[in-house]
C-alpha cells in the first residue's frame, strides 16, 4: 500500500502553515512507514502532546520513551466530515 492510500490530502486552508513531507515519499502498510531520513527529519515531532489543528493529511512523528518512531497522521471517516481519525504506524528509515 502506498501513503496516498493511506494518507489522504491535507486539502484544509490550514494545511498551508504545516510542514510536512509529502505523502509520495512515504510507503506505508499495515504495521510500518518506510521513509528517507531526510523525510523523518521533515516530520515536526510531537512525543509529549499532539499538534493542535485537526485535519485530514496532517502528520507528525511521535517518539516513545524506549526510542521507537512513530509516524501519525490524521485520517477520515467514512461518511462523517465533522470527524478525523488518528492513526500510526511504526517508522523505518531506509537510504
Amino acid at each position: 500500500m502506498h501513503s496516498r492510500d493511506a494518507i489522504p490530502a491535507m486539502t484544509d486552508p490550514l494545511g498551508r502553515h504545516w510542514k510536512q513531507p509529502g505523502r509520495d515519499e512515504i510507503v506505508v502498510d499495515d504495521t510500518h512507514a518506510v521513509m528517507s531520513r531526510r523525510s523523518f527529519v521533515l516530520l515536526p515531532e510531537y512525543s509529549r502532546s499532539r499538534p493542535t489543528g485537526v485535519y485530514p493529511g496532517k502528520m507528525w512523528k511521535l517518539i516513545t520513551r524506549d526510542g521507537t518512531p512513530y509516524l501519525c497522521w490524521y485520517g477520515t471517516v467514512e461518511g462523517r466530515d465533522d470527524l478525523c481519525s488518528n492513526n500510526n504506524r511504526q517508522i523505518l528509515i531506509c537510504d
